[in-house]
């Protein structure tokens, strides 16, 4: 995914969930090598990190950036959200434990898109 086409994404999520009512914070410079996840969602009920990719095939996360959004979550106490979106499909939503271990990444298949939470279920 391009840097431009990251930042969009990134863009429209956020948008998103400020439409649900949460103030969010976009991290500049959250890449592989960043200390916190792509966006932080904060709402007087509720608050969790989103790391967004945009992927089209099976989506793949180094391990060292997986590792640094676990160490986010255990210092915040903030769970992390992997947020995937296919072309032409919504928003869906992955807690970091759900990710397999693909041995140098983690992984999740285009078959497990479908199991993925939507917006709806973690506002």
């Amino acid at each position: 995914m391009s840097y431009n086409r990251g930042t969009a994404m990134e863009r429209d999520l956020k948008r998103r969930l400020n439409e649900k009512g949460y103030y969010v914070v976009r991290a500049s410079g959250s890449g592989a090598d960043g200390v916190s996840p792509d966006l932080v969602a904060l709402h007087t009920t509720k608050k969790f990190g989103v790391e967004c990719k945009a992927w089209k095939n099976d989506l793949r996360l180094e391990k060292t950036k997986v590792a640094i959004l676990r160490d986010w979550e255990r210092t915040t106490g903030m769970q992390v959200f992997v947020a995937w979106k296919l072309p032409r499909q919504k928003w869906r939503f992955f807690p970091l434990g759900v990710l397999r271990d693909a041995g140098k990444s983690f992984t999740l298949s285009k078959r497990d898109y479908e199991c993925g939470l939507l917006l709806e279920d973690v506002v």
